[in-house]
């Protein structure tokens, strides 16, 4: 049933099968996708030094922000006639290596200008895949959160620290899978729970330590101890949360306020099947990370109002477009990338409130109805209709894009299946670290001014005014890590986007979850987790 469901979708998208497993053909897409790695390099247009997503090495002419949406360049001066005696993708590299990049995806933000891949965010700073936030700092693929700081994969918290796949929390520090929570610290599948500390499965509880009850005083005077802004304190409480979340009581998927939905990771959806991290949508099929979508199919990353694509990834508010990368207010799109505000585009790249455009060529609306069939039939002839870009035409290496993140490969690995590689810069020495501050309460404004080094990484990162601001009012100490292991740390805690094959743990119900089964927490089926928890 479900393998002629798939011939159904193919055909509804007027595209042949994919012929790839599912994490294979997650790779094909992500691998075009930079997120988090950036760098410092020359805009090509003004000479001015700039933040950007593709490193010096690239051979691409890149942008800044404000030169590339303006006027004094036209993406159509790099376009060219469709030769149909060679193939289509020979034909878009062409185009693909002369028209100019974006230095970063950062549409509508205001004083955001460190984010990436993101959308009408306002004061935030080294935010990814995120959109529609406010005053946060370090998240990725977090939506309409105010002051947050390290939140990963969840959406509408506010003065939130070190969060990850949460929703609607307020004031709550390393807060795992819960919702409605507030004032808590170190919790894990909480639900509407006030001042709690050390907890997993709780419901409407407060004033809770590792699950016991306190009263209102109790719970106040054992709080000043453990939350005290003290590194090596809040150290033991992490390692001590982990070991107690390890033994937790687990539904065998993350879904919530869900209808007929499998994959992980599922909030407030209906018909999403085989996907991951989806909001707020429905009628999905393999799809991984989606909010507020619909109809969708062999997709990853789709931003508010996508809508009827097939094979794409990055997108806000795209209709109607397939095999496409970064389509943005748009529709009607296919092949294309980095596409805003326009509609009936085949094989461009960089336009701006366009339409009827092939290969960076301005066409009638009629030439270009009867050029778009042609090379569709071209292109099914030589076997590339429907298939994404090949890997050789993305714009990063393979271990600086999303797919590492989510499926990582080592480096022989990624070359062998024809993946991009971005091999280490030899950097200048780094300027003298100083050590990090093990007690908030001893920190001065002076840390803005020096460098640390992570722990982890040995890479050097920095304090900012705001950030050290708000880890005073929170009686947060100052984190040993850089932000990108911290990030690491947040996606080590949560599941792989596949599903396998396992038992309810109560009644042995056959299930299908991303818990393997030599995993150490209880797994549940829904109803007995319901009996359990609720």
């Amino acid at each position: 049933m479900d393998q002629q469901n798939d011939i159904a979708l193919y055909e509804k998208f007027g595209c042949p099968p994919i012929n790839l497993s599912f994490i294979e053909s997650q790779r094909r897409r992500l691998c075009f996708r930079n997120e988090r790695s950036l760098y410092t390099r020359k805009c090509d247009a003004t000479g001015e030094t700039i933040i950007s997503a593709y490193s010096p090495d690239k051979p691409f002419k890149i942008y800044k922000s404000d030169y590339w949406y303006g006027d004094k360049w036209d993406p159509l001066e790099y376009g060219q006639e469709f030769d149909f005696s060679k193939n289509f993708f020979e034909q878009f590299e062409h185009v693909h290596l002369k028209v100019p990049r974006l230095s970063l995806m950062n549409v509508k933000g205001v004083n955001s200008d460190y984010c990436n891949m993101t959308y009408y965010n306002k004061n935030c700073y080294l935010v990814f895949g995120s959109d529609l936030n406010e005053n946060c700092m370090y998240g990725t693929l977090a939506m309409r959160n105010i002051s947050c700081l390290d939140i990963d994969y969840s959406n509408e918290n506010t003065l939130c620290y070190e969060i990850c796949d949460s929703i609607n929390c307020y004031g709550c520090q390393f807060a795992f899978d819960s919702k409605n929570s507030n004032g808590c610290y170190f919790i894990s599948d909480c639900l509407g729970c006030s001042e709690c500390i050390l907890c997993t499965n709780l419901v409407q509880k407060s004033y809770c330590i590792e699950n016991k009850q306190y009263s209102k005083e109790e719970y106040f005077e054992k709080k000043k101890e453990l939350i005290n802004g003290a590194f090596s304190n809040f150290k033991k409480l992490f390692e001590k949360f982990l070991r107690l979340r390890a033994k937790r009581i687990v539904k065998f998927s993350h879904t919530v306020n869900c209808v007929n939905c499998t994959g992980d990771y599922l909030k407030n959806s209906k018909n999403c099947i085989n996907s991951f991290d989806i909001s707020d949508s429905e009628d999905l099929k393999n799809v991984v990370f989606a909010s507020k979508s619909k109809d969708c199919f062999e997709c990853g990353l789709l931003g508010d109002g996508t809508e009827l694509c097939f094979n794409v990834i990055s997108t806000f508010a795209a209709y109607n477009s397939k095999c496409s990368q970064f389509v943005i207010e748009s529709s009607d799109i296919e092949y294309s990338k980095y596409i805003l505000n326009s509609k009936n585009i085949f094989g461009c790249i960089g336009l701006r409130h366009k339409q009827y455009c092939i290969l960076n060529k301005q066409y009638s609306a009629q030439e270009y109805k009867d050029l778009r069939q042609r090379i569709i039939s071209h292109m099914k002839q030589t076997g590339e209709w429907g298939q994404f870009f090949p890997a050789k035409l993305s714009d990063c290496g393979y271990n600086e894009t999303s797919a590492h993140d989510y499926f990582p490969l080592k480096k022989e690995e990624a070359l062998a299946q024809g993946y991009l590689w971005k091999d280490e810069e030899q950097k200048a020495p780094q300027p003298q670290t100083v050590e990090v501050p093990n007690n908030i309460a001893d920190t001065n404004e002076n840390i803005i001014k020096e460098i640390l080094q992570c722990e982890s990484c040995k890479k050097n990162y920095k304090i900012l005014a705001q950030e050290l601001n708000f880890y005073k009012k929170s009686s947060i100490p100052i984190p040993h890590l850089c932000p990108n292991c911290r990030h690491r740390r947040r996606m080590d805690t949560r599941n792989p986007r596949m599903l396998l094959a396992r038992k309810c743990q109560k009644c042995l119900a056959n299930l299908q979850s991303s818990y393997a089964p030599d995993r150490p927490e209880t797994v549940l089926c829904e109803k007995c987790y319901l009996q359990e928890v609720y």
